[in-house]
Formats: C-alpha cells, sequence, structure tokens
C-alpha cells in the first residue's frame, strides 16, 4: 500500500532526535495541529526541543531521508500507521514512549476492540501452555483482543487459541512484521497475517535483535488494558512487560503455579506485590470489563560499556533523573533507538527506571 503524505512527514519526525509522540503533540498544541508544524520559524520550538537541528527539521521534516523506509513499505505490502490520523492503537497513545508510526500486518479493525495482553515463559510448562490457551480462547471468545509477542511458549499457545474467535489477537514483533520470529512459529505468523494482526515499530525486513524483544514490551502493555502474565521466572521479559503495564496505570494480573516451580516464581513475586490474582478469563473480564462479561533487577556487576552505551551513561552524567526526550537529544540518538538501549542497560543493572519515565545511573538519583 502506498505511503501517503501523513505518514511520511510521520516517519520523518520519527526519525528526528528529542522528538518523541510527547514532545510532538506539545508541538502540536504550539502550531495548533500536526499539519501547522510544517514550515515556518524553527525558533518557535526553543520550548519543546533543546537542539537548534531538532527544532529545524520538525519544522521542515522533508529534509528527513525516509526513502529506504517508504521502499520497504511498498516492496512488502503492509500498511504504516500513524499517531496523526487513522487506525492506531487507541491506549497506546496515552503512554510517554509510544511510537510515532507503526508498521502493521493483517487485519487492522483489531486495534478497535479492548485488548488484553497474555504474557509468559518462552520455556513454558505443559501447564502454563494449557492455561494460556484457555484464558486467551476465552478471552476472545468474549470479544477481547488478545495481545502477546509470538514468542515460543506461552505467547504462541495465546495467539493459537485466540485465533478465529471475535476477539482474536495481535502480535507486537521484535523484527519487521514481514520477518517471521522465531523461524518455528512460521506457521502461527501466517494464521495471524491471514486471521489476525501483526504490528512492529520497525521497518519491513528488519531482521530480529535481542535489543528490540524488551522495548516492543512496552507497545504489548501500552495498548492494552490490562497485561496478564502466565509463568515467568524471577528475571524474565515478561516481568518487564508487567511493569511497565504498572507504570502506564494498567492493571497487571498474575496466574498462580506450584510453589515447587520455578516457572511460577516470578508470578508469584508479582501476587506477593499486588498483581490481581487470575484464575481464568472470568478474573480478567469482570475487573476490566464488567459490562462483558516490579520486580528488582537485583545487584550487578556494571559490564564495560562501549558504542551508543557508553555515550548515553556519559551524557547522563550532568543531570540525577533523565526522560527520554531529553536524553535524546544529549546523546543524539533517536528516541526509537535510544529506547533498545535503554531497556538493555536497566536489565544489566547499569541504570534505573524511575517514577515518571525517568532514567538515572544505578547509585545515585532518587530512590
Amino acid at each position: 500500500m502506498p505511503v501517503a503524505e501523513p505518514a511520511r512527514l510521520a516517519l520523518a519526525w520519527s526519525k528526528i532526535p528529542g522528538v518523541s509522540l510527547r514532545r510532538f503533540w506539545k508541538a502540536c498544541e504550539v502550531a495548533g495541529g500536526w499539519r501547522e508544524i510544517v514550515g515556518g520559524d524553527p525558533s518557535r520550538w526553543a520550548g519543546v526541543v533543546r537542539s537548534e537541528t531538532a527544532a529545524r527539521l520538525l519544522a521542515r521534516p522533508f529534509e528527513v531521508d525516509v526513502a529506504d523506509e517508504v521502499a520497504a513499505t511498498d516492496r512488502s505490502g503492509t500498511r504504516l500507521l500513524t499517531a496523526l490520523e487513522g487506525p492506531y492503537p487507541p491506549l497506546l497513545r496515552e503512554i510517554p514512549d509510544a511510537p510515532l508510526v507503526l508498521w502493521a500486518l493483517g487485519d487492522v479493525e483489531r486495534l478497535t476492540l479492548p485488548a488484553v495482553a497474555v504474557v509468559g515463559a518462552r520455556t513454558a510448562t505443559r501447564y502454563g501452555r494449557e492455561v494460556a490457551a484457555q484464558l486467551a480462547g476465552d478471552l476472545a471468545l468474549a470479544g477481547v483482543c488478545v495481545v502477546s509477542g509470538m514468542a515460543r511458549g506461552i505467547d504462541a499457545a495465546a495467539h493459537a487459541a485466540a485465533l478465529g474467535s471475535p476477539g482474536g489477537t495481535i502480535a507486537v514483533l521484535g523484527s519487521g512484521v514481514d520477518v517471521p520470529y522465531p523461524k518455528e512459529n512460521g506457521e502461527l505468523w501466517k494464521r495471524i497475517a491471514t486471521g489476525g494482526l501483526l504490528l512492529s515499530e520497525h521497518a519491513p525486513g528488519t531482521r530480529p535483535l535481542p535489543a528490540f524483544f524488551p522495548v516492543r514490551n512496552r507497545i504489548i502493555a501500552g495498548m492494552s488494558s490490562g497485561t496478564v502474565v502466565v509463568e515467568a521466572a524471577r528475571r524474565s521479559g515478561s516481568l518487564i512487560t508487567a511493569r511497565l503495564a504498572n507504570d502506564f496505570g494498567r492493571d497487571v494480573f498474575a496466574v498462580p503455579g506450584s510453589i515447587r516451580s520455578e516457572s511460577s516464581d516470578g508470578c508469584h513475586a508479582l501476587l506477593r506485590d499486588g498483581a490481581i490474582l487470575c484464575r481464568g478469563a472470568e478474573d480478567v473480564l469482570t475487573e476490566l470489563f464488567p459490562a462483558v462479561g516490579n520486580p528488582s533487577s537485583g545487584d550487578r556487576e556494571r559490564p564495560g560499556l562501549e558504542g551508543d552505551a557508553a555515550r548515553v551513561v556519559a551524557a547522563m552524567a550532568g543531570e540525577e533523573a533523565w526522560d527520554a526526550d531529553d536524553l535524546s537529544e544529549a546523546a543524539k540518538i533517536p528516541v526509537s533507538s535510544l529506547l533498545a538501549i535503554l531497556f538493555d542497560l536497566e536489565a544489566k543493572g547499569v541504570l534505573r527506571c524511575l517514577p515518571g519515565g525517568l532514567y538515572s545511573v544505578a547509585g545515585r538519583g532518587r530512590p
């Protein structure tokens, strides 16, 4: 599908360091609308972004090269969704670091349905897979769209069970939507592409990288009214999704398991810390849709840093706490790329995520 003019604009803005969705809306308020941003004196953006380069590009986005992304979109037959207009996950607009653009493959009407994330361990037990399938199937049957990350284990079981029901399923990928991953889920990818929806903030053709997966979790949590964790070890990507959901003010549910199973340790920790007990779809529906029916990273040795990661930490030296927008400008790295670095550094114990979406170097800043 050809990329329309608003989508080209959003794509260009998404590549400007310091212009996240949050700051973009501030610019819209100043200008009186996103169409009015283009052109005019860049100095009016001094209160929105710090760098003169970002201010100039915000007013003249056509100077940003988006040829590769446009070509990949046209070539793959995918659809570029933007926060400017048209289909876009409604709840996702509310989170601080939502992507300005998303690529979609499949039925975008799924975005109009109430959504719940069902996530869990890749190395799931039989119990976990069965519970995930039952839960997702019942939610989808009630008209709730099941959102997950198409990983092996719990994610795959949830997607497969929700397909074909009124709610259906949405898979948020850590690769381009035209790149099935993991390979063992190739058949599932085909089924979702034709009977559900595939979403990604990465351009078509993008290969999966480890850093992409924790970052995509913010989309899973951000577009969902609640997040259910079925199985999770103490240190798990699913717990990152749960922590993000909590940060976004969304409900977190956890499924209990055997006290002898390490696969349920993370869920039990969530329940201890205030997550809602989930024994089935009814618990979720009653809490979220009555009409229808943060773990500690622990002490870790700080690894040696290099490249962009080292640049980010160096840029944080002047202040105790940073938000992603300011840090994007200071480190001269686009927000879309910076988030992957921040999540990786948080997982390594180098950074801490503070309330309000702020980041601090571990060992200093606010408690």
